[in-house]
């Protein structure tokens, strides 16, 4: 089979019209076709790869035939109209099954090629009779605009049906947009149910947890005062004062983690390099003995200042926790624009990330060295969970020499601004 008859085939087949009923439309274009001819029979002929199949007749009763059999099948691809004014003398006719009375007598056949405008034909509108005959030019033209009018009703019931097929999907569609929707509604109401026991977690945390530990605290500090003259005494407590201040310090990180991802997000224009400031100033201390270098064109951004401020606080107090024992602690903050954000570093000169712990350090609780109990494995979690408040990426890379270099994005204040608009 050639390419040109599988496209052919496709043709028919997208009209899906074989061994369905015509239906009163056609059946009247065929009963008008065989009144313009002047004769008494007419049929729409289809033709599929091994059949004829007569869709709709007039004056005799229409069945299936091979196509090999077929009359019309031998120059319908040709696309031209075909009049014999008596098939018996036609040398290829003549001895058709139509012709010789195995199937028919046909004398007078006239045949118009349904051609779709791509090219394609999928049969004909034939018009015969048991005499001779022949057709006036008028006649010939009305029959091709009968072929026409055949062809439009052929795409007008594939696009009825096309479109019949298109509202069961939209219909379905629909309905799981509906059902996405209700999901959504629900997942909402559970979110909304999530942070309120969230906000009671935190409550619990910062009272129900917390004070009793200050409590044994204090106890602690009275034990140490009346067991001073013991050395072991005096190691116990220092161990289980250490072991409260530890626990004190990671509940109040999950705290912070949790108030983090909860408090309302509440963008206005800041001063990144103000926000930096601000988080040196809030680690005092601790900043003492590091050379912190910060670029003199830090941008003003689109943020909520008070979690940037905490999100700078904890990177650069990594930085400053996790020094390089031989070497002066050196950090050097700076930013720069990419497109529709900033991108802003924090590189230090510090012990450094080995590259396959790059990724994980932002799981909660994760430690690069676990029995240096150097922190609580929360603090970057937190950082993330700042940035991804504000649309905004954050990575850790190494820094030429040594050290960890953190870069996090934050969308420009133009771009925060469309985003509210």
């Amino acid at each position: 089979m050639t390419t040109r008859e599988q496209e052919r085939l496709a043709a028919l087949h997208e009209y899906r019209l074989l061994d369905l009923p015509a239906g009163d439309e056609l059946e009247a274009v065929v009963r008008v076709a065989a009144m313009v001819a002047g004769v008494p029979h007419a049929t729409l002929n289809l033709i599929d790869e091994n059949r004829q199949c007569q869709l709709t007749s007039f004056g005799f009763e229409g069945s299936i035939s091979a196509r090999s059999d077929s009359m019309c099948a031998v120059h319908f691809e040709k696309g031209d109209l075909v009049v014999r004014r008596d098939a018996a003398e036609d040398p290829i006719f003549r001895i058709n099954p139509w012709v010789t009375g195995e199937l028919g007598r046909v004398r007078f056949y006239a045949s118009v090629p349904l051609v779709t405008p791509q090219g394609y034909a999928l049969g004909s509108l034939c018009v015969f009779d048991t005499e001779p005959g022949d057709l006036t030019d008028e006649q010939a033209a009305r029959l091709k605009d009968l072929a026409t009018v055949i062809l439009a009703l052929f795409e007008r019931r594939r696009q009825a049906r096309v479109n019949g097929e298109l509202a069961v999907e939209l219909g379905t569609k629909h309905s799981q947009l509906e059902r996405a929707h209700a999901d959504r509604a629900a997942t909402i109401v559970e979110l909304r149910r999530s942070n309120a026991e969230l906000e009671h977690f935190a409550a619990v945390v910062s009272h129900d947890l917390a004070a009793p530990l200050s409590v044994v605290g204090g106890y602690l500090e009275v034990l140490a005062d009346r067991n001073a003259a013991d050395q072991q005494a005096t190691g116990w407590i220092g161990a289980a004062g250490r072991a409260v201040d530890r626990m004190s310090a990671l509940i109040t990180s999950l705290l912070s983690y949790a108030q983090v991802g909860n408090a309302p997000c509440r963008f206005e224009e800041a001063r990144l390099g103000d926000l930096v400031d601000l988080a040196l100033s809030d680690l005092g201390a601790r900043v003492e003995g590091a050379a912190v270098t910060v670029s003199g064109d830090l941008p003003e951004i689109g943020c909520d200042p008070t979690l940037i401020r905490q999100l700078l606080q904890n990177l650069i107090g990594n930085s400053l926790k996790y020094r390089h024992p031989d070497r002066p602690c050196r950090i050097a903050i700076g930013a720069h624009r990419e497109g529709a954000e900033w991108v802003v570093s924090i590189a230090d000169n510090g012990i450094g990330i080995p590259a396959d712990q790059r990724t994980r350090v932002f799981d909660m609780f994760t430690q690069v060295d676990p029995k240096a109990r150097t922190g609580h494995g929360v603090g970057l979690s937190t950082c993330q969970r700042i940035v991804d408040r504000h649309g905004g990426r954050i990575a850790v890379a190494g820094t030429p020499g040594g050290g960890t270099t953190v870069t996090f994005t934050l969308p420009a204040a133009a771009a925060v601004a469309a985003g509210r608009r």
